[in-house]
């Protein structure tokens, strides 16, 4: 009798790798996502910035979009981190060894997800909930404002970064538009079709001269 086809044992540090490998491919995907996102709210600050010209410090919504820009750039820092660290452990993993920093890694992996799929969800439209939107806004400014910069002096360099977009965006339309050549032939081909113009006019008045003179008696 024929043997079987021998089935392949998958071991716990398979298992592992691939856990990790899922976990990179969906942090790049998310990356991707975060990157084209900030454009886009970019894009959206930079129109508002060119209708409101100098009130945009006042304006919430130019606030808010400036938060979630800085927040979602510290999300893609923290998930730049997470892929080195995913990365480090794919290349060395010996899953019995490593066991413990794996469920820490992909724990604090999944955590970034987290927070990266909850910005995307709210981009179509803003928060119903008024509470949830204050809460939004404090955990954002919470996490922009920890470390050596305080939540005022955060809020005054949200003040400086709105005005000088402000500025940018409305000097760029202040800027004369350069007179239209259109038509306008260019300077040496002008002068050369003078000059044939006056070469040909001689003629003429050379002939005329001759009718005027006086005529002499045969």
């Amino acid at each position: 009798m024929g043997q079987g086809g021998s089935k392949i044992k998958v071991t716990a540090t398979d298992k592992a790798i691939l856990q990790l490998k899922l976990a990179k491919d969906n942090l790049h995907r998310h990356a991707k996502r975060t990157d084209s996102l900030i454009e886009s709210e970019r894009s959206e600050l930079r129109d508002l910035a060119r209708s409101l010209k100098g009130g945009i410090k006042q304006n919430r919504r130019a606030r808010l979009l400036l938060k979630r820009i800085h927040y979602q750039q510290r999300l893609l820092d923290q998930c730049s981190d997470q892929l080195i660290n995913l990365e480090n452990m794919l290349m060395t993993i010996e899953f019995k060894l490593v066991e413990k920093q794996f469920v820490q890694g992909l724990a604090r992996g999944n955590e970034v997800l987290k927070k990266l799929n909850r910005e995307f969800s709210g981009v179509e439209q803003l928060m119903d909930d008024v509470a949830e939107q204050v809460a939004y806004q404090e955990e954002i400014d919470q996490a922009l404002s920890s470390g050596t910069v305080s939540v005022g002096g955060f809020q005054d360099e949200l003040d400086k970064e709105l005005e000088m977009l402000a500025q940018e965006v409305n000097a760029q339309e202040a800027l004369p538009e350069l007179p239209s050549t259109e038509g306008l032939a260019p300077p040496q081909k002008r002068k050369s079709a003078d000059k044939e113009e006056e070469r040909a006019g001689q003629p003429a008045v050379a002939a005329q001269g001759e009718l005027e003179k006086p005529m002499l008696a045969s």
